[in-house]
This record gives structure tokens, C-alpha cells and sequence, in this order.
């Protein structure tokens, strides 16, 4: 199989991403990662009474709901005529007091007494394949999602990105045939982090079948979601290029701007960093006439001082900005011409 099991930060300080989906058993590998991407972070354990309350499942007050969204999530079970439930799991639920879980667990369809000896490739009708589907509230894209699993009986899991089985492979494996995935029980954690980005994700248990069953639970997600990227706009200047730097990794991008624009996008151009690194964005051109000042803004980036240079006369002012985003190289008193080639740089942390 094709598979990558485990990630390594060197590929992503050395400016590359993955082409395919890595599959995570390491918590804090996946957490350390998705840090590192610089992703947003939504943490979901299904404990806020209010959002989660249609769900919740006991013997004396049995509940459950056809979908769940919290923190602009979607959850719904993987099966559309199925509900989800969330409980206390016997006492096991591994953050706080609430698991989740398809209710009634996976493929319920009575399929025959035949499903007992079947033989590979065991008909379709046969497998429950118990599981959980995500999606975004908003159509946006997802880039990770994990977390950790019980099944009480070995369960084996995959994951389905936009439908795709992450574990099917074109040349042996069509379909998923041999049902290839990662074992998870006692609460193992299980996470996969795709920079192509998702927009749904459903999480597929592979062992159990009718007349076999074998169930999931899941608990404390980790899920990555769209990032603020590095980016920015400047008034008054001709823009050249805007150049990023990762001053913790040493990951650079550069975005070369042309004609009449006047924003620019590190992001786009492969910039990597996460939140809490130190970086600078310098943005550099000349002076136009169009009598407006020399200022601009940058997304993404908590500035605590930009550096006006004029490389035209060597002049140079500091503006404290504070973590604000916006700089004016005029109010902080930076003298300059038309035609006079500027440079500014913002220097300060990743949001």
C-alpha cells in the first residue's frame, strides 16, 4: 500500500506540503503538526449542554438527533437514515463526560444468516461499518480531523475524504477491498491531516459485520480548519514583490506583484508558519504619484514595529504598531519623493 503512516516536520519547515492524505496514531505528532501548518484549531468533546442536548443518549432519557452543528461543524452519523447520540459511554467517555456515536450503529439492515460464512470479497450488504460523518457548516474547507477511538473489539477505521477512501489504492487495493485501515480501541487516538483541504470527512469503521458486530466511539476531536493567511495591501506605492519569512524555520515565500495591484498573499506563494512563530513581511516598491500616504495592513501577522525605509535618501523611521495590523510610514514621519524606492517591514508573531 501507498500509505503514509507518519509525518515529518522537516517537509513542511523545508517549504513542502503533502500530496496525500497522512494518516496520524500520535496525538501529539498531529497536534504538534497542525500547529506547525499554521491551521486554526477547533477542539470538539461534545460537552456544551446546550448545542449537544437533542443528543444526549441514556437508559432512563434516551435522545438523539439527525445532526449536530457546533462550532460550525457538522456531525451527523455516516448512514443518512441513522441519528447520532452522544453519552457517557459507561463511564469511559476519555474528555469530560460525553462520547459520540452513530444511533442505531452503522448498517442495522437485516442482510441474512449468509453473512456468517461469506467469504472475500464479503458482499457489501454484509459489513455495519459504524461510523461518523463531518462536514462544515459554511462550505469552507477542512484540512485535518482526528481523534480518538473505542470500539471494545479491535476495531479497524479509515477515513473518507469527500467520499474518497483514503486506504484504496487503483493497482491493489480497488475499492478498499481488503479493508486497510489503523486498529483502534481503548480509546486510541486516530487523526489524518490532508493540505488539499476536504470538505467532508467520514470516519468508517472496517471489521465489523452483521451478526458481528463491532461498534464505535469516538471522543476529543481535533479538527483544522481554514487559516488567516499572511497577506496584506499597501496605498500611495508602486508595489515590486512582498517577501514572508518563518524566523523560527527559515521558511521564505515571495509574492512578485505586477501592473496596478496592490495586495499581496505570502500564503499563496507556499509561506508556511504557525501561530506563535516569529516572522517579518517586507513589502517593497517606489513611491507613486498618486498623493495618497504610504500605508497598508497585513493579515495574518502580529506586527510589533514596521521599519520604513526609503532606499532612495537612506532614511528610516520605526512605527510601534502594538500587534495592530496597520502601518503609515508618513504619520511615523518618513520623508519621500514620487519615484522614491521604498521598503517596509513588519516584524513580529503569527496570529
Amino acid at each position: 500500500m501507498n500509505k503514509l503512516l507518519m509525518s515529518t516536520v522537516l517537509l513542511v519547515l523545508g517549504g513542502a506540503s503533502w500530496a496525500e492524505p497522512v494518516v496520524y496514531t500520535s496525538e501529539s505528532q498531529f497536534r504538534t503538526d497542525l500547529a506547525t501548518l499554521g491551521y486554526s484549531i477547533i477542539h470538539e468533546s461534545f460537552e456544551d449542554d446546550v448545542v449537544w442536548a437533542d443528543s444526549r443518549n441514556s437508559i432512563v432519557e434516551p435522545g438523539s438527533t439527525p445532526s449536530v452543528t457546533s462550532q460550525g461543524v457538522v456531525w451527523t452519523s455516516n448512514y443518512p437514515q441513522n441519528d447520532i447520540a452522544t453519552g457517557d459511554v459507561g463511564g469511559s467517555a476519555p474528555d469530560g463526560a460525553y462520547a459520540i456515536y452513530s444511533l442505531p450503529h452503522g448498517n442495522d439492515t437485516d442482510s441474512g444468516l449468509y453473512c456468517d460464512d461469506a467469504q472475500d470479497p464479503i458482499p457489501v450488504e454484509c459489513w455495519l461499518n459504524d461510523g461518523l460523518k463531518i462536514q462544515s457548516a459554511n462550505g469552507e474547507p477542512i484540512y485535518a480531523f482526528g481523534g480518538r477511538i473505542d470500539t471494545a473489539n479491535s476495531g479497524k477505521i479509515t477515513f473518507m475524504l469527500d467520499g474518497i477512501d483514503i486506504n484504496a489504492n487503483d493497482t491493489d487495493n480497488i475499492d478498499n477491498w481488503q479493508r486497510e485501515g489503523e486498529f483502534a480501541d481503548n480509546w486510541q487516538f486516530v487523526g489524518v491531516i490532508d493540505t488539499a483541504g476536504f470538505t467532508t470527512a467520514e470516519l468508517k469503521e472496517l471489521r465489523g459485520k452483521d451478526f458481528q458486530q463491532v461498534l464505535l466511539f469516538a471522543d476529543d476531536f481535533y479538527l483544522g480548519v481554514s487559516k488567516q493567511p499572511v497577506a496584506g495591501s499597501v496605498t500611495g506605492l508602486s508595489l515590486a514583490y512582498a517577501f514572508c519569512r518563518n524566523l523560527n524555520s527559515g521558511n521564505s515565500a515571495i509574492d512578485i506583484v505586477s501592473g496596478t495591484d496592490t495586495n499581496w498573499n505570502c500564503t499563496d506563494q507556499g509561506f508556511v508558519a504557525g501561530p506563535g512563530a516569529t516572522a517579518v513581511s517586507v513589502v517593497s516598491g517606489s513611491r507613486d504619484n498618486s498623493g495618497l500616504a504610504i500605508s497598508g495592513s497585513v493579515t495574518g501577522l502580529s506586527p510589533v514595529v514596521a521599519i520604513c525605509s526609503n532606499m532612495t535618501t537612506g532614511s528610516q523611521v520605526f512605527q510601534p504598531l502594538a500587534g495592530s495590523g496597520d502601518w503609515n510610514c508618513d504619520s511615523a514621519g518618513l520623508p519621500s519623493s514620487a519615484g522614491d524606492k521604498l521598503r517596509i517591514i513588519q516584524y513580529g508573531t503569527i496570529q
